[in-house]
């Protein structure tokens, strides 16, 4: 059978579904249940229903009524409509793998196979389309069906002859279907190679389950002590349509921050705009022009548009939190100061805006500079705050760093060592790190681990000053050599 063929013998299976006599296409889906779609979500299909019944034979108008379907939860009312838009038009692969996706939504798996098949044949150099159902069929306990879709996408990517935006998907589609198969031996150089790609913890994880499967465990990364291990997300341009045709504030939010993100910032300009026609007061799209503002470069608009935000609500911690961040970009340090205690009054529990509080009081007091005469009494005060950021749970490294330096400085060496420690356990650490921990070492009067913690620093980042600094001052003590601790 031609490909021509291929394409147009699934039509007239999906046409079967009109009975006799009934019109060519049938009537535009309406939704299930009344009420289950409300505010602006019904007002949009509504308006795109009255549009279709003005040009009833426009495949395009079915195909974005199926969208707004899609993604405002009503996935099979969306399946419909993309089945309506494919018996006007069936040679469009996006609406193929709108149609599939609308399907596996609704747990019809194998039609939405059959489905995603004839985008493929299509668009046959489009990886998602074969990443996407393998993902399907992985989470439906099937790898052993899973594993060519992940493999025909690995294959695209070789035939470009350079890695892919998207190409973790199918490495880790690949790595997955291997370990559910229990051919771990196969799943390490995957991962492995994953792992020089994208820096996060799902990597790591996946690496470190092969790693134990192969007898090779005491290779693995630790995994976190807390917190579900999410996959990344992998790009897909063509799900962008289904993002934009997302209704209600939530979803707009959703998709402005997706832009603001990619740095699309015309397109989220645009939607601001589109947004603000309806909720013009709403603090959290605010926040996000705000957000625009700063990505141009206009300090001045990001400032005001934050002050406008905290009017509106002076309790809102996050347009505090911002505005204190906008303020110290401004050189406003004591008006920042001000609205960062605004921000944890209003929310206790908002991490970011302690954390902002604490990198404040360190910058009034001058503890960024390595000022070691500073008064015991600010290093305490800056501490506060930052124990209760800490407390909450902080990710950033960097962050780490700043709060173990403060710990030692205020001589609370246990702490100060636990916190550097697990700097030092990072692949991607700071060389500062590893000089800090062996002061605090030093400090406490453990030598042995100051230099062994030195040395082991110099051999991650030869030459570094601090690093040959602190084993230089060792040698000198000991007469030998730095590596003899």
């Amino acid at each position: 059978m031609t490909l021509r063929h291929a394409v147009l013998a699934v039509p007239l299976w999906l046409v079967a579904s009109c009975g006799p006599g009934d019109p060519p296409v049938p009537a535009p889906p309406t939704p299930a249940h009344a009420g289950s779609l409300v505010g602006e979500v019904i007002e949009s299909v509504n308006a795109q229903i009255q549009a279709i019944e003005r040009d009833p034979g426009s495949g395009a108008a079915r195909k974005q009524l199926g969208l707004l379907y899609l993604a405002n939860g009503a996935p099979a009312e969306a399946a419909e409509a993309f089945r309506q838009s494919l018996m006007l038009d069936a040679e469009d692969p996006q609406t193929w793998c709108f149609h599939a996706t609308a399907l596996e939504q609704i747990n019809e798996l194998d039609a939405a196979i059959e489905s995603i098949a004839v985008a493929q044949d299509l668009d046959p150099e489009r990886a998602p389309l074969y990443w996407r159902p393998g993902f399907w069929l992985l989470e439906a306990g099937r790898p052993e069906e899973a594993l060519p879709h992940f493999e025909s996408a690995a294959a695209i990517e070789s035939r470009a002859g350079r890695p892919a935006p998207d190409g973790a998907a199918h490495r880790i589609g690949r790595g997955r279907c291997l370990l559910e198969l229990d051919r771990p031996g196969e799943a390490v150089p995957i991962l492995e190679e994953l792992q020089t790609m994208v820096d996060h913890y799902y990597a790591s994880y996946l690496l470190g389950q092969a790693y134990r499967r192969v007898g090779r465990g005491d290779e693995a990364a630790p995994v976190r002590a807390s917190g579900a291990i999410d996959p990344p997300s992998y790009p897909d341009p063509w799900m962008d349509a289904v993002s934009a045709s997302g209704r209600g504030l939530d979803a707009r939010l959703a998709w402005i921050e997706q832009l603001l993100e990619a740095r699309r910032l015309d397109e989220a300009a645009r939607a601001l705009v589109e947004a603000r026609k309806r909720w013009p007061e709403d603090v959290n799209l605010l926040n996000r022009l705000a957000e625009l503002h700063r990505s141009r470069g206009n300090t001045t608009a990001w400032v005001r548009t934050l002050k406008q935000a905290v009017r509106i609500d002076p309790s809102h911690a996050s347009s505090q939190h911002n505005l204190s961040i906008a303020l110290q970009r401004q050189g406003e340090v004591s008006q920042a100061m001000n609205h960062a205690h605004l921000a944890v009054t209003a929310n206790p529990s908002f991490t970011p805006a302690w954390l902002q509080l604490g990198r404040l009081l360190v910058i009034a007091n001058r503890l960024n500079q390595d000022n070691t005469n500073s008064p015991p009494e600010a290093v305490h005060a800056a501490l506060e705050p930052l124990d209760r950021a800490f407390e909450l749970g902080v990710e950033g490294p960097r962050e780490h760093l700043m709060y173990g330096h403060l710990l030692m400085r205020a001589q609370r060496l246990d702490d100060a060592i636990r916190v550097l420690s697990r700097l030092t356990d990072q692949p991607d650490g700071d060389p500062r790190a590893w000089a800090i921990l062996s002061d605090a070492h030093a400090a406490k009067g453990e030598h042995r681990s100051a230099l062994q913690t030195a040395i082991n620093g110099l051999n991650r980042f030869p030459n570094h000053p601090d690093l040959m600094r602190i084993a230089d001052r060792y040698r000198r003590a000991s007469g030998g050599a730095p590596g003899q601790p």
